[in-house]
């Protein structure tokens, strides 16, 4: 069955009255097709773009079940013998007839908000619970009776574990957003609500993408659904334009800065990839006096929900945000998107662009593609259907910082590069760019006469047969001059032996077991030793075993100079 008129629904007249309430004039293709099923009561799966009214598709049915289907009235038990039967009222177990499952905090206070205007007039009650806020203010909600709660999977799981939600008497179960929740990791808590729900229950799943573990679930717990899906659900709608460019990272803010503050506009929704760069493009609009929300993981969920109601109002003309709000969020002042950061998987692309235009109208998206993810925005159009040419750059000088000029040069030049040519191999295997022949040490290091007799003599290899002399003799005039310091350390008025020596390593002020014990024959005679100049550094930044300064004008470390 197909509607052409929401009119033509068997459903309450309550909500009807709420749909006109809404603003909402005439179905769109996905709530044509899916509303009557579930109306009627069966399974289904609704597989729609982003922004095509998925949330309405589903409030509709739910809302008109919940009040055609009222729950059971019980009777108190008697106080006293022979008295009169007690009022009847309703359990707060049985009240609770729908369960509605989303991944984010902001999109489970948008659903419980629509079923509330929906359900205005009636009997019915909502709530909304989410994870990182107080258990108890949601609890007493629960307890005194609602009849549908709106939830994220973590924290309805931990409300089943604390016996406070019982799904004994569910009637209604949605899936929303659910490929989102299987990204975010919540397939196992889903798995748990699904296990633990009656035998006569309606389930129904929505969302933009069918992942295959998603497909896997509706075939193990939808009994004959009805599959509904209009258009390909990796593509965007319709209504949005979609521009890229090609830049390099250096000069994303400046690009941004064009976008919005040059050309003057508003309702913009950036998407970055991490919190760090979400705060780095909202110093860069608060500078330059653009009123700018900002949304990620580490903001409490009234700072959130702040941001979100001052973009909606249009007292900010950007919101800056992480993927946390690129899911089912009905934001209608939203008419720009930007990804600043390219996403990892195709499907939050179309997700993202889905914020643009979702109160109807045109809108537009803009893709920034740095030259690193090139080869990833080739697979995120393919797979998206997106062919998009790179659009010339506009006069962006204006907003081009002086020390990003600088670093776009460094980064052409590749002075980063060669930061890191010691670190990587050469056609030989080496490691070290300075190394010309295999003979010659890893980093182009001097070979002292020292480790030519251990290779000879200890470990019977055969030393390199071309060794430079005159790195030989700098190595013998460093271990000569550390065995000196080490000596003059021993005495106490001198600094730590082979502390800038690589002839010694170990020679320590107090008289440690560097090469002073090796020219000495290795006489130690069981001499108790102190710390030398190889030691770990300890609390205070000394090593241990040296000796507490007692002024300022001493020195910590092997030993105190004293100066005189």
């Amino acid at each position: 069955m197909v509607i052409e008129a929401f009119n033509e629904l068997p459903i309450a007249p309550v909500v009807l009255r709420g749909i006109e309430e809404l603003g909402f004039e005439a179905p769109t293709p996905i709530q044509k097709r899916i509303i009557a099923p579930l109306v009627a009561g069966r399974d289904a799966i609704g597989l729609a773009p982003t922004g095509t009214g998925k949330t309405l598709a589903y409030g509709i049915p739910l809302a008109h079940r919940l009040i055609e289907d009222p729950p059971p009235l019980s009777r108190r038990v008697r106080k006293r013998k022979g008295g009169d039967t007690g009022a009847k009222f309703v359990d707060p177990r049985r009240r609770l007839r729908g369960l509605v499952v989303v991944p984010t905090r902001e999109l489970a206070q948008q659903v419980a908000e629509e079923l509330r205007r929906l359900t205005r007039g009636s009997l019915v009650k909502v709530t909304a619970v989410w994870g990182k806020a107080a258990v108890k203010p949601q609890r007493e909600r629960i307890e005194s009776g609602v009849d549908v709660v709106v939830g994220t999977p973590g924290r309805l799981r931990e409300l089943m574990d604390i016996d406070v939600l019982s799904l004994a008497f569910i009637r209604h179960l949605v899936i929303d957003e659910g490929d989102r929740m299987l990204d975010m990791g919540f397939l196992p808590q889903i798995k748990t609500i699904l296990e633990r729900m009656p035998e006569t229950r309606q389930m129904a799943f929505f969302s933009a993408t069918m992942p295959p573990a998603m497909e896997n679930l509706a075939r193990t717990f939808l009994r004959n659904p009805q599959r509904v899906e209009i258009g390909r659900h990796t593509r965007v709608a319709e209504t949005v334009g979609n521009h890229m460019f090609e830049i390099d990272d250096v000069l994303k803010v400046a690009l941004l800065l064009h976008l919005v503050v040059e050309e003057k506009r508003r309702g913009v929704i950036i998407f970055c990839r991490t919190r760090r760069r979400a705060g780095w493009v909202n110093a860069a609009f608060r500078n330059h006096g653009i009123s700018v929300g900002l949304i990620h993981g580490d903001k409490s969920q009234n700072q959130r929900m702040r941001a979100l109601e001052q973009f909606s109002e249009g007292s900010h003309a950007v919101l800056v945000a992480t993927d946390v709000a690129s899911r089912g969020l009905h934001i209608p002042t939203a008419r720009t998107v930007v990804n600043y950061d390219l996403p990892l998987a195709a499907e939050e692309w179309v997700h993202r662009v889905g914020r643009a235009g979702h109160g109807g109208g045109f809108a537009e998206s803009f893709t920034f593609v740095s030259p690193p993810d090139g080869q990833r925005w080739k697979k995120i159009a393919k797979i998206v259907g997106q062919r998009l040419r790179a659009e010339p750059l506009p006069d962006i000088e204006k907003y081009i910082r002086p020390q990003d000029v600088s670093r776009l040069e460094r980064l052409r030049s590749g002075e980063r590069a060669i930061r890191f040519e010691p670190f990587r191999e050469n056609r030989d295997g080496q490691r070290g760019a300075r190394s010309s022949t295999r003979n010659e040490p890893r980093g182009g290091g001097a070979i002292s006469v020292k480790k030519i007799q251990l290779l000879r003599d200890e470990f019977g290899l055969e030393a390199p047969s071309e060794i430079d002399s005159d790195k030989v003799t700098k190595s013998k005039s460093r271990s000569k001059s550390g065995g000196t310091r080490s000596s003059s350390g021993s005495a106490g008025s001198g600094k730590t032996g082979g502390s800038k020596s690589r002839g010694t390593r170990s020679g320590g002020a107090q008289g440690g077991k560097g090469n002073s014990d090796a020219a000495s024959g290795g006489k130690k005679a069981g001499r108790k030793t102190h710390a030398g100049s190889g030691d770990r550094i300890g609390h205070g930044g000394r090593r241990k075993g040296a000796a507490k300064p007692v002024s300022k004008g001493e020195k910590p470390g092997g030993g105190v100079r004293r100066i005189t």
